[in-house]
């Protein structure tokens, strides 16, 4: 297994209820924004349902608030609308081994959330990680494990066969926040370099 440590100065995913006004950020990347940074690198769309596995974990330090100009469409009139942003992100992706090469030269750039949030690869590193009851965050979480948290329903990934794309496959979620203090714990892949359990999503199956 390799582990890829993306950064970014910022980053910002999706609030799935929120349309228009305030927009929210969530505290970490839906699977969808994992299968958009892996089609990047690969320069082809991938499909987290044809992979073995994929793992990660997201860190940032903290969230800002920007204010954005809008344009309405076919119209003179502009808006300000307020967005929550993520500074100094780090993205960790849990991948199998082949995967090594398509982040050591991306094919198109890597993002965390919008056109205006560049990551580059930091390191690739082949990991090996022991399975033992560890605190779990900075990742999304099936419902069905019984953790607490905030459900959300997200897009795994997208039908890119068509235009406009459409959700191919949408799952409820646990969103959990990096661990910074008390938080769930799980028996999973422990990686002592973050200090969290990586629940390994394995969407072949």
């Amino acid at each position: 297994m390799i582990r890829v440590k993306l950064r970014a100065w910022t980053a910002s995913f999706r609030y799935p209820t929120f349309q228009s006004g305030h927009q929210p950020t969530l505290p970490v990347p839906p699977p969808s924004t994992v299968q958009g940074i892996l089609s990047a690198a690969k320069g082809e769309p991938v499909y987290l349902t044809e992979l073995p596995y994929v793992g990660y974990v997201f860190r940032s330090e903290g969230k800002g608030l920007d204010l954005e100009k809008i344009y309405a469409l076919g119209k003179v009139e502009t808006d300000i609308m307020r967005r929550e942003f993520l500074y100094n992100a780090e993205l960790y992706l849990y991948l199998p081994d082949e995967w090594a090469e398509h982040f050591r030269r991306p094919r198109y750039q890597l993002l965390l959330g919008r056109s205006s949030d560049v990551a580059t690869v930091e390191e690739i590193k082949e990991v090996s990680l022991e399975e033992r009851e560890a605190p779990v965050g900075g990742t999304v979480l099936p419902v069905s494990l019984g953790v607490p948290g905030v459900v959300h329903a997200l897009v795994v990934e997208y039908d890119y066969s068509v235009t406009p794309r459409k959700a191919r496959l949408v799952r409820p979620f646990v969103v959990l926040p990096f661990p910074r203090g008390k938080a769930p714990r799980l028996k999973l892949p422990y990686d002592e370099e973050l200090g969290v359990g990586v629940y390994l999503h394995r969407w072949r199956e």
